[in-house]
């Protein structure tokens, strides 16, 4: 699992083996073997999270700076260190780009709605690469994101009110949407599609993100092979 600890610090994915790459192509977890979207916004929130509950506890910072704008400017500040690290490759700008402009918005002290903020990270990134649209990965993360946002409220709001099923069935949703909101690009672009995704991602998106990722780049900074 070397290759794969190695791709999720470093984005250098070379020496993952390729009966490993046929394994997550079948299950369409592709995208959690390298540093995309999913990885910096998480390294990016925890970072805000760790800022944010640190700056209450010291009145004078507090005072100087709002805790809420401490975080999110750490928020923005490790998503762009962790995008160098990617090699600032294509899908770690357009995170980038995006967390930016939803710090900007929730900064301004407005309420903005959620679909304002995608399109002005949408023109962000245009401005900024305007090729980006002839990239496969321009249309899936927007549209993933987008479904998202468009099913993120009512699923949000269902699983608060309801037990563990309600819960589970909001994740089942969610994944459901970002898979079907895909689906029209990987057919177009990829000619295939793996229809164990949706239960794949389930359980790997979770596990990668929470667990395999903020271990492998704790293991980077802290050299104790078990933490490996």
């Amino acid at each position: 699992w070397a290759g794969i600890l190695v791709a999720l610090v470093v984005g250098d994915q070379r020496a993952i083996q390729g009966d490993l790459w046929t394994t997550f192509n079948r299950t369409g977890t592709t995208h959690l073997m390298s540093i995309s979207g999913l990885h910096v916004t998480m390294v990016a929130a925890l970072f805000g999270l760790l800022v944010g509950a640190l700056w209450r506890r010291v009145p004078a910072l507090a005072l100087r700076l709002p805790a809420q704008r401490a975080a999110l400017l750490a928020a923005c500040l490790a998503a762009f260190f962790y995008a160098l690290l990617a090699g600032f490759a294509v899908p770690a700008q357009r995170t980038l780009y995006m967390l930016m402009v939803a710090a900007l918005a929730q900064s301004s002290g407005r309420v903005i709605a959620p679909s304002r903020t995608l399109g002005l990270a949408l023109l962000v990134v245009l401005l900024i690469d305007p090729w980006a649209a002839l990239a496969a990965g321009f249309w899936l993360s927007f549209g993933a994101v987008g479904a998202l946002l468009y099913v993120g409220a009512a699923v949000v709001g269902e699983a608060g009110k309801g037990g563990w099923r309600a819960k589970l069935r909001a994740w089942g949703v969610v994944q459901w949407a970002a898979t079907l909101a895909s689906l029209p690009v990987l057919l177009l672009v990829f000619q295939q599609f793996s229809l164990v995704s949706p239960l794949a991602n389930a359980l790997a998106i979770p596990v990668v993100s929470f667990i395999v990722t903020p271990l492998a780049l704790l293991a980077a900074v802290i050299p104790w092979w078990p933490i490996a």
